[in-house]
């Protein structure tokens, strides 16, 4: 549902409320989010490692490292493109 660095053609929702079933690795999205989180470095359409080793508290009490930064780009079903930038990467991501 998001658009990668590869040539496609996907599109991403807006969702108004979501009930989390289940462990997501791909994507976290919230409007009112301090920093965006993603699991997936391939969605990634221009990416930097780590500098320093940068760590994230989550919600939930748990931490994970941030293994990256960078910009991700999301085709919204109206055809316009939203840029994110500054995501972070984080491969540990969990919906725990």
């Amino acid at each position: 549902m998001i658009e990668s660095n590869k040539e496609c053609d996907d599109l991403c929702a807006m969702f108004s409320e979501c009930n989390l079933v289940g462990n997501p690795r791909e994507w976290w999205m919230d409007s009112g989010a301090t920093r965006h989180v993603c699991a997936n470095k391939e969605l990634f359409s221009s990416f930097s490692p780590a500098q320093a080793e940068e760590m994230i508290y989550m919600a939930n009490s748990a931490t994970a490292k941030v293994e990256g930064t960078e910009k991700i780009c999301l085709k919204m079903t109206s055809g316009k493109v939203l840029t994110l930038n500054n995501v972070l990467y984080v491969l540990e991501l969990q919906g725990t």
